[in-house]
């Protein structure tokens, strides 16, 4: 039986039997190493659906508490939280020591080692992590609540322990008020936004009521915390021409007023421009699809006024493709934002489809659709084209009068790690996948949408029984 290690790799990246053997080696020597034992060990590889990295094992402390309260097996790793084990995947050089973000949103160190097999390549890489934030932690509050362990042991605390180097690293501008509401500490990006804002002189020494941007004064805030027992206020608001999101904390044990404020004028202005665009968006979609179906008119009369069997079966299949792109666009007129329902559009798909093929629809189509999927324009159309393509050579191949089965076609999709699958599976007579026309356009569209279009993988495997058509690909919900 596989090992979790071994299976995340066999169905997340591109690495060999002989390479998954040296990693699930590497594990072992990392849970035989005696200098491991009180320390949380990784094995991260390539993601090749995402191009991230990929936690494939983990080594807990033996005899006490782990960094991690949560199964880390199996989640994404993101560069910008955890820049070392991208820097010695891609280099094969060590890291040591360097600041990064746990998935649970912890401050830890971490030394990475890459994991090299016989042709120098790096397959994946060793990550040894030690605890940073907890030391600082214990100050505040509600320190279990997840939000504020996040802005706390990630940023606040880090003042005085860590250094100024580091908090100035930190996106958010940082302020620290004693309790007469004066300012005794910030970051440099506090400094640089109240720059922007017209204070020309040192702000540190100044009153909060001097640097509030919100119009709520010291008084009515140690009041507010004082009476509702809260350790956390969230604000958005406008200021100038500024937009931007506060958060307020108070740290008991000091009794210090916390500020952090993140400048979101670029982010709203840009959320500003999209809703107005969104209108026009859905305004076009709907003359794609009108244009579309005027199209597939002209080629239905075109197809009445022909004698030739062969030539009227390509218009049939040309005219069923341009209606699957135009399923698309009518789901997306209706909708303001731009990631589509995957199940919504199937069903509007399938509807279309039927009513085209009537006649020549000799079984039914049973949909195990996750109603949670969604993914974007783009993948919706490609989509389209590639189900299309499959139901049509159910219609042409699939089922002959001679079966006397209950004839069906079943269509599955289902999302685990941002992976979609969609799986397209008949009863029908199957055919010889390794005889199949080269020239099949059918197929060649199927293999060109499916690997070109999504990135994807294509699955097919055929016998007497039926045929199973199953691909997968990332789910992108932006373009």
């Amino acid at each position: 039986m596989l090992s979790e290690l071994e299976n995340l790799c066999s169905r997340y990246t591109d690495l060999s039997k002989t390479d998954i053997s040296l990693l699930t080696e590497q594990s072992r020597i990392i849970a035989d190493t005696p200098e491991y034992q009180e320390l949380d060990v990784f094995i991260d590889v390539w993601n090749v659906y995402n191009n991230l990295a990929l936690v494939v094992f983990h080594k807990p402390p033996k005899t006490k508490a782990s960094l991690y309260r949560e199964q880390i097996v199996g989640k994404k790793v993101l560069q910008y939280n955890e820049p070392a084990v991208f820097h010695t995947l891609e280099t094969k050089l060590n890291s040591v020591d360097l600041l990064a973000r746990s998935q649970e949103r912890r401050i830890i160190r971490q030394r990475t080692y890459p994991i090299l097999n016989d042709n120098n390549e790096a397959i994946g890489v060793t990550i040894v992590e030690s605890d940073v934030s907890r030391t600082v932690l214990d100050g505040f509050e509600g320190a279990n609540d997840k939000t504020v362990y996040d802005d706390i042991s990630s940023a606040l605390k880090l003042f005085g322990q860590l250094g100024n180097d580091i908090i100035d690293q930190l996106a958010d501008a940082i302020l620290v008020f004693n309790k007469e509401g004066y300012l005794v500490l910030s970051n440099k990006v506090a400094i640089n936004l109240y720059k922007q804002l017209g204070y020309f002189d040192n702000i540190i020494g100044l009153t909060y009521d001097n640097l509030s941007l919100d119009g709520v004064d010291f008084l009515k805030i140690v009041s507010y915390f004082k009476h509702n027992h809260k350790n956390m206020i969230t604000n958005n608001f406008n200021y100038l021409n500024y937009y931007f999101k506060e958060k307020k904390l108070w740290n008991t044990n000091k009794d210090q007023l916390i500020l952090l404020i993140q400048d979101r004028t670029d982010i709203k202005a840009k959320e500003d421009e999209i809703n107005s665009k969104s209108i026009t968006i859905r305004e076009t979609n709907h003359r794609i699809k009108n244009n579309l179906q005027s199209v597939i008119s002209l080629l239905r009369l075109q197809q009445h006024r022909l004698n030739n069997n062969e030539a009227k079966r390509a218009l049939a299949e040309s005219i069923s493709r341009i209606m699957a792109i135009a399923s698309t666009y009518e789901l997306m007129s209706k909708q303001l934002v731009s990631t589509t329902n995957l199940k919504a559009f199937i069903k509007l798909f399938i509807s279309n489809f039927v009513q085209l093929n009537e006649q020549n629809m000799k079984f039914y189509i049973e949909l195990k659709i996750d109603p949670q999927i969604f993914v974007n324009s783009d993948q919706i159309v490609s989509l389209a084209i590639i189900i299309n393509e499959i139901l049509q050579n159910v219609v042409s191949h699939a089922f002959n009068g001679s079966q006397k089965i209950k004839k069906y076609v079943q269509i599955e999709a289902k999302i685990v790690d941002n992976i979609i699958t969609i799986t397209v599976e008949d009863n029908g007579v199957g055919f010889d996948t390794t005889k199949v026309k080269k020239d099949s356009l059918g197929l060649a569209i199927i293999n060109s949408y499916v690997k070109d279009k999504l990135s994807g993988r294509l699955k097919i495997s055929s016998s007497k029984k039926g045929t199973k058509i199953s691909f997968s690909f990332k789910q992108k919900l932006q373009h």
